[in-house]
């Protein structure tokens, strides 16, 4: 009769493996299980649309500084969706120009969002897929709240500000807006 060193451990090796088998195939259905829920958490950030506030989330950037100061994916290949310089008239584009103020002095600016939020959008202009410009208060200007891109564009007309266009693309879906609804999970 085989001796058993640890009290409650098979004997035999085919016994060993069918046990590890069995124990790894225990283990796989549980990682399995967390997986089926269906939700994630992302932090919600706030912007602006034509003088309403709206939510997103950012998922992937293809700077690499930028992935790293917000937590996202850093994506390279987003830098593919650049259109060729000088744009042609016309020429279409899955970008979508969102203004970010370098100072953090405020909320970004959108200029789309989905109309309404969720499945029976009919917006041919939102993309999730951002240019980011840089938006940059002049010396000696007062700082104000610009809660829209026509106010963000008028502010530049004026002086008061800089735009610089960047070749930072980021995805960064909306998913509730004040006045155009929310996604059905979050309402």
């Amino acid at each position: 009769m085989p001796t058993r060193p640890f009290r409650g451990l098979p004997a035999s090796l085919p016994a060993l493996r069918r046990c590890a088998a069995l124990t790894a195939l225990a283990l796989t259905l549980a990682g399995c299980a967390r997986w089926s829920t269906g939700y994630a958490a992302l932090p919600l950030q706030q912007a602006w649309f034509e003088g309403q506030r709206v939510q997103y989330i950012s998922t992937d950037v293809n700077d690499a500084a930028m992935a790293q100061a917000l937590g996202i994916n850093h994506a390279p290949r987003l830098g593919d969706a650049l259109p060729e310089e000088p744009r042609r008239p016309g020429q279409r584009s899955a970008l979508e120009r969102v203004y970010k103020f370098v100072a953090k002095q405020q909320a970004s600016v959108f200029a789309s969002v989905p109309r309404p939020v969720g499945p029976s959008s009919q917006d041919g202009s939102y993309s999730p897929l951002w240019r980011i410009v840089e938006v940059r208060w002049r010396d000696g200007r007062t700082v104000r709240l610009l809660d829209s891109e026509e106010a963000v564009l008028a502010a530049e007309e004026q002086g008061e500000v800089s735009l610089t266009m960047t070749p930072i693309i980021i995805n960064c879906p909306v998913l509730r807006t004040e006045r155009g609804g929310a996604l059905p999970a979050l309402r």
